[in-house]
Order: C-alpha cells, then sequence, then structure tokens
C-alpha cells in the first residue's frame, strides 16, 4: 500500500460519520460541500454511501403480522373469554358434585380433631417458663464476685515477687 493509499482511507475513516450526516440530509452549508466534492472524487466513499442507502432503510422496516393474524388471534381470544363467562368460579363446580359436601365436612372433622389433640400440649407447654441449665446456676455466683478473684492473683503474684526477691537478698 502506498502513501497516498493510506492517507486517503485514513482520510475515509475520517469523514464516515460526515457520510451518515449526509445520507440523512443533516448537513448543511460548506460541510454538506465539502464532503459532496470529496465523494465524488472518492471511489471507496461513494460505495460506502450507496451501501448506506441500501443498508439504511432495511434496518427501520417494521415486522408487522399480517391481517390474518390479528383475526384469528381476535376470534380466539373471544372464544377464551366466552368460555370464561360460562365456567364460573372453580368452587362452585367443586361444591355442585355430589360427593364434595360429605368430603368437605369429613375433612373439617379430621382438622378440628388433629387441632385439639395436638395443638392441646402445644399451648399448655408455653405457659411453663423454659428450663434453667443447671450449668450456668453453678457459674453465675462465680462471675458476681469476679473482681475478689481478680485480686486473689494479684495476691499470688505478690507473694511469688517477695520470694524472689529475698533469694536476690541472700544471693547477694
Amino acid at each position: 500500500m502506498t502513501a497516498k493509499e493510506s492517507a486517503k482511507s485514513a482520510a475515509c475513516a475520517q469523514l464516515e460519520q460526515d457520510l451518515v450526516l449526509l445520507h440523512y440530509g443533516e448537513l448543511v452549508g460548506a460541510e454538506k460541500m465539502q464532503v459532496a466534492a470529496h465523494v465524488e472524487g472518492c471511489p471507496v466513499c461513494a460505495d460506502y454511501l450507496k451501501e448506506l442507502a441500501d443498508l439504511l432503510p432495511k434496518t427501520v422496516l417494521t415486522d408487522e403480522p399480517p391481517h390474518v393474524f390479528w383475526q384469528d388471534y381476535n376470534r380466539e381470544l373471544r372464544q377464551k373469554m366466552a368460555n370464561l363467562a360460562e365456567g364460573g368460579p372453580w368452587w362452585r363446580k367443586l361444591i355442585s358434585k355430589p360427593w364434595s359436601m360429605p368430603v368437605l365436612a369429613t375433612s373439617a372433622v379430621v382438622a378440628l380433631a388433629l387441632t385439639f389433640t395436638f395443638g392441646n400440649g402445644f399451648w399448655r407447654n408455653r405457659d411453663v417458663p423454659p428450663p434453667v441449665d443447671e450449668a450456668i446456676l453453678e457459674v453465675l455466683p462465680m462471675a458476681e464476685n469476679l473482681d475478689f478473684f481478680r485480686n486473689l492473683e494479684v495476691l499470688d503474684a505478690l507473694e511469688l515477687l517477695e520470694l524472689m526477691g529475698e533469694e536476690n537478698k541472700g544471693a547477694a
């Protein structure tokens, strides 16, 4: 690639945005004249502008379904709404069955029996205070006298220091 071709391709790369604006007709005055003059003398930019003219209109095409689709959609929607209006609520269909009332009554009796049987011990246990851990009861008095035990440690250390002092006097 020669230096002239390299400069030309760099200039074309710099004009890409201007070429898009020229295609949409948004360049005016001197800028428009300058870019148009460049396109006349540059086959690469002329080809690029032709590609833009072919490609950009395709990007804005709508993807609208055909009229037949909307007719079928409308018909199916009306049919589903009519079926819902005829059917009524699900619980009315359940109650209208001849076996449904005895089953519902039996399940209510079983639920009440289970509640009174197992729930009685559950509610009664809430009134009893929680058990106290024996280990906590043993440690609690010691924790209250913690300062006393700290002072004992100091006294032990004091006796040790006195013994060390006596040994040093005897050695000297």
